[in-house]
């Protein structure tokens, strides 16, 4: 009775350790909107990397859908969800440990978030606080150089 005593204090500690392990970095925080006058942007936030502060991307000369009103959209990277987001799909969201890895298509455009930095179109971006990124409509990595969504079984 004491091994097994012992034994499930010794699991309930290690998984209880492990789980504090995964989630001590905290989730990313994407959120989309569009401004008074219709522009879309996505602000990135990671309350470790950036702070309070968030790094803006806006978009011109795309445009919102048109189900999309003027509330912002926000969408927390807590678990593995790769549903569409109001500007693109989610490719690839990989949060065993946070914050994770998350590649988002937006607009054509390729936005990977790690820890380490943003990539934008396969182009390397410092996570600076408060940066705004204006994403030009040209630039858009190819079809052949962007990552394979697999569908869902």
């Amino acid at each position: 009775m004491a091994i097994f005593i012992g034994t499930l204090f010794l699991y309930i500690t290690l998984y209880g350790g492990c789980a504090a392990a995964r989630q001590r970095g905290g989730p990313w925080v994407v959120i989309q909107g569009k401004g008074t006058d219709g522009q879309p942007w996505m602000r990135i936030g990671h309350h470790r990397i950036l702070g309070t502060n968030e790094i803006t991307l806006t978009f011109p000369g795309e445009t919102a859908p048109a189900r999309f009103t003027n509330d912002p959209y926000m969408r927390i990277f807590n678990t593995p969800n790769t549903n569409g987001l109001p500007y693109g799909p989610a490719l690839f969201v990989d949060v065993t440990f946070f914050p994770g890895t998350i590649a988002l298509d937006a607009f054509g455009h390729l936005v990977e978030m790690v820890p380490r930095t943003l990539y934008l179109d396969g182009h390397e971006i410092p996570w600076v606080p408060g940066t705004n990124i204006v994403v030009p409509t040209t630039g858009k990595l190819p079809p052949d150089k962007r990552p394979v969504r697999k569908p869902a079984r």
